[in-house]
C-alpha cells in the first residue's frame, strides 16, 4: 500500500526562490502538468524510515529534444529530483524537522543510464530506493518507466548532507 506524501520541491519558496526551477519553471501545462509522490504505508512491524518513494509525473511536450521524445537532460533532471525527494524524506525523519533547520542536501554525483527514449506527452513512474548511508553521504538508486514494464532510464546518485 502507498500513501501520498509531499513533494517539497513543487512548492515555491518566495523568500529565497528555492525550488523555483521545479515548482515554477517546470510547473506548466507544457512541462510537468501534475506530480504525485507516494511512500509505502507503514505497518507497526515495518521499518520506520522511508526507504522508497514513487512519483508519477504527467509530462507535456515542452521538454522535447526530438519530436515526441523527452530531452535527455530533462530525463537526468527527473532522476535527480526523485532521488533527492527520497533523501530529503530520509533526513527529515532522522532530524525530526524540516531539512533547512538541520542543514541542506546536495547532489554529489548522478549517473544516468538511458535505456529507451522517454515519450512525450506521457505519464511516467519515477522510483527511488535507498541503497546505503556512510556518515553524511546517502546513496540512492532510481528508475523512470511507464509502469507497465518499459524502463526509460535508470540511475544512481550520492547526496551529501551539509550542516
Amino acid at each position: 500500500d502507498w500513501t501520498p506524501t509531499r513533494t517539497a520541491t513543487r512548492i515555491p519558496k518566495p523568500k529565497d526562490d528555492e525550488d523555483s526551477f521545479f515548482a515554477e519553471t517546470l510547473g506548466t501545462q507544457r512541462t510537468i502538468r501534475q506530480c504525485l509522490t507516494l511512500r509505502p504505508t507503514k505497518g507497526a512491524d515495518e521499518h520506520p524510515e522511508v526507504r522508497e518513494v514513487r512519483t508519477l509525473l504527467d509530462l507535456g511536450s515542452g521538454m522535447n529534444g526530438h519530436p515526441n521524445v523527452c530531452h535527455g537532460g530533462f530525463v537526468a533532471t527527473m532522476l535527480d529530483e526523485i532521488l533527492g525527494v527520497l533523501v530529503q524524506l530520509i533526513l527529515e525523519k532522522k532530524l525530526k524537522s524540516r531539512l533547512h533547520e538541520g542543514g541542506n542536501v546536495f547532489t554529489a554525483y548522478l549517473t544516468t543510464n538511458y535505456k529507451k527514449p522517454t515519450p512525450t506527452p506521457s505519464i511516467v513512474l519515477c522510483t527511488a530506493k535507498f541503497d546505503r548511508q556512510e556518515r553524511n553521504k546517502i546513496y540512492v538508486v532510481g528508475s523512470i518507466e511507464d509502469g507497465m514494464g518499459t524502463v526509460y532510464a535508470t540511475g544512481e546518485g550520492m547526496f551529501v548532507h551539509v550542516k
